[in-house]
């Protein structure tokens, strides 16, 4: 069976979130799934971010559709907040070096999100462009998602990828987006879902929820239909099931 577990953003209950150090120890300690956002910087370079600013990770409010790749390297992308000095050499990754570590396990599947800020700045083509550019020879690993219906529809129009629906709400106008667009994956916050005892909508797509860090929870949503579970504890959670998904013990 394949693992049903997603790395949301790596795994920022131990990492800086989005850090390339984070993605590489969940890989390493066997996901088959990883999540990450992009937005894009003034001087048009795809970074890993799902905030619109650096605030978080930097400590400096910059925006990032507003600052160019070169002064935002310079600042350690730490969460000092949170890890201290920790990691005070890791920096704001580009989604190509994304790639090129995607591509060291070839069994790994990547969300790629695009996110609401590089889209109002920049459009949706020309966020969709510059991401899949920086995704390369990785791309077949590459599944790209956002909670942006045009973007996506975008990605449709230009090729054959792989595209996940983030649902901005559980609605009968969503239900029938979802119905036009025909993504492969529908995404839903764990708090959007409906009442067990409504059905989930049917469709040619796999269902994904987010974001749950405790096993009983997992198992709940998988005993509802739900494929694939976002979680901040991968590693964790791996140790308990394994790296096929399956529960142990």
């Amino acid at each position: 069976m394949k693992s049903y577990l997603i790395g949301h953003r790596g795994e920022p209950e131990c990492f800086p979130e989005n850090s390339l150090a984070g993605f590489r120890a969940i890989l390493d300690a066997g996901a088959r799934y990883i999540e990450t956002d992009v937005q894009i910087t003034a001087d048009g370079v795809a970074v890993l971010s799902h905030d619109p600013t650096l605030l978080k990770i930097t400590g400096h409010e910059l925006v990032i559709t507003e600052t160019d790749y070169r002064a935002m390297r310079e600042l350690p992308a730490s969460h000092h907040d949170r890890f201290g000095e920790r990691f005070r050499d890791l920096r704001i990754a580009r989604l190509d070096e994304f790639a090129a570590l995607l591509q060291r396990y070839p069994q790994a599947r990547a969300f790629v999100e695009l996110k609401h800020a590089s889209i109002k700045a920049r459009g949706a083509a020309g966020v969709t462009d510059l991401v899949l550019a920086a995704l390369g020879d990785s791309l077949s690993q590459c599944i790209i998602i956002s909670f942006e219906h045009e973007a996506l529809t975008h990605v449709r129009e230009i090729g054959t990828l792989p595209i996940g629906w983030v649902l901005p709400e559980w609605s009968a106008a969503t239900r029938t987006l979802a119905a036009e667009l025909a993504p492969e994956y529908l995404f839903c916050n764990r708090k959007r879902l409906p009442p067990e005892s409504e059905p989930l909508w049917q469709g040619p797509w796999e269902w994904v929820v987010y974001t749950v860090n405790e096993p009983d929870e997992v198992a709940a949503f998988r005993a509802r239909g739900i494929g694939l579970v976002e979680t901040n504890v991968i590693t964790r959670l791996l140790a308990g099931h394994g790296p096929d998904g399956l529960v142990r013990g």
